[in-house]
């Protein structure tokens, strides 16, 4: 790409050294051109323009101040009209002058300066500017090296918040490694965690911690996705450990009523018979999820959901499968009372059962030639139809179900879908 200073060199004028950093400020685009003053002629800027013509606009300056602008074209047009010259050739060269041009200092920044010249209207298109330094005439600048010079500045600051969302994905898969290690204790072999942010980085987050006599394990789907969704997801997980050094690891409902508190304090989101103290820009955000503690030497689990099913697969006989329906409230909206209480639910295992948490991001992806969303009962069918494959194998199968199912569809939000096989002891 040519470089600006290649480019306003090539059209003729003579630029003050650009400097070397990006462009940010008016002083990187200004262009030197001598001014003319209210003494010069209408004759004497016509034969400005004929002698310098890559010169478009001719500054006017009483003493270092700038006065206003002379465009070549219409300058020309106006000279071209009938007995014009005969009028106007001797009279001072202000009388086809622009009187109010856009003047800027030259420590004006560029997203600044864009918006000046939007403000200013279509004139500044083919006038350009006039920079000046406390007042002082310094030279002029050109829309067209305006609008590259906003298109780099965009360009840079769109590789500089990659870079950080780049790096903020980073950081969200290293917050899961401890899960993920967990996951690799308590069940080995015996699980599969399929999570894919929409947008790099995402508002799903899992949890697994290792325990003396079994093993605690959460999926959460906050509000919204992209960074939004990621710093909820940070909420949540304060949330859950203070809610665990509070009341321990054994009564999931507890757990989540703890969390529901937390995230609306947090956030200060009142409840609805409060709303009137609450602020106009106060969020309402927060999650959905289900919390399950696992006892693999009792045979059972204890859990509890805020509008997540849990999915039960049994593989003996023909196989049955379940969707175990959570509590219809979120966690830690307005909508939710601070003392909102969930129940726990007690579920009986056997060796070789499966269980799954998906979050919305599976259920509500749209695909197939109808364009529907995958919905629950095509899931259920799809973890019914491999649920002899080992845990590999059935993660492979189902994500080849469901890639072919969403086609070219875009995913529509973050996805998780955590697979848990009961052990034999």
């Amino acid at each position: 790409m040519t470089s600006l200073s290649a480019q306003v060199r090539d059209r003729g004028y003579l630029p003050l050294t650009l400097s070397s950093h990006p462009v940010g400020s008016a002083q990187d685009l200004l262009i030197h051109v001598d001014p003319v003053t209210p003494g010069h002629t209408n004759e004497q800027v016509a034969e400005l323009f004929s002698l310098k013509r890559q010169v478009q606009n001719l500054p006017v300056v009483h003493g270092e101040r700038p006065m206003g602008l002379i465009n070549r074209s219409l300058f020309h047009n106006m000279m071209a009209k009938p007995y014009y010259p005969e009028l106007y050739s001797r009279q001072s060269c202000i009388a086809f002058m622009d009187k109010n041009p856009l003047v800027v200092e030259t420590d004006t920044r560029i997203d600044t300066l864009m918006a000046l010249a939007v403000q200013t209207g279509e004139k500044v298109f083919a006038d350009g500017f006039i920079v000046v330094d406390g007042g002082c005439y310094r030279g002029v600048g050109q829309v067209l090296d305006l609008m590259r010079a906003m298109n780099e500045l965009q360009a840079r600051q769109h590789r500089q918040l990659v870079d950080s969302i780049d790096y903020a994905s980073t950081i969200q898969s290293s917050l899961l490694k401890s899960s993920r290690q967990a996951l690799n204790r308590s069940l080995p072999d015996r699980h599969w965690v399929l999570w894919q942010p929409r947008d790099t980085v995402g508002g799903d987050i899992f949890h697994c911690l290792t325990l003396e006599d079994g093993f605690l394990v959460s999926v959460f789907d906050c509000t919204g996705h992209g960074v939004p969704g990621a710093f909820m997801t940070l909420i949540a997980g304060a949330a859950l450990e203070r809610a665990i050094a509070r009341h321990g690891h054994d009564d999931p409902a507890l757990l989540l009523a703890s969390m529901n508190r937390y995230i609306k304090q947090t956030l200060s989101q009142h409840d609805i018979a409060q709303r009137s103290q609450a602020l106009p820009d106060n969020s309402d955000d927060g999650l959905e999820g289900v919390i399950l503690r696992g006892y693999p030497s009792a045979g059972y689990v204890l859990h509890t959901g805020a509008r997540m099913p849990l999915i039960h697969v049994r593989t003996e006989g023909e196989g049955q499968a379940e969707i175990i329906r959570s509590e219809r409230c979120g966690v830690g909206y307005m909508a939710t009372p601070s003392g909102q209480v969930w129940r726990n639910q007690r579920l009986e295992m056997a060796a070789g059962q499966r269980l799954y948490l998906a979050s919305d991001g599976v259920i509500d992806q749209i695909g197939g030639p109808r364009r529907i969303a995958f919905g629950k009962k095509r899931l259920l069918q799809c973890l019914l139809d491999t649920r002899t494959l080992d845990m590999a194998g059935q993660k492979n199968a189902f994500m080849q179900c469901f890639i072919d199912y969403r086609g070219r569809q875009a995913p529509r939000d973050d996805l998780t879908l955590l697979a848990l096989q009961w052990p034999d002891e």
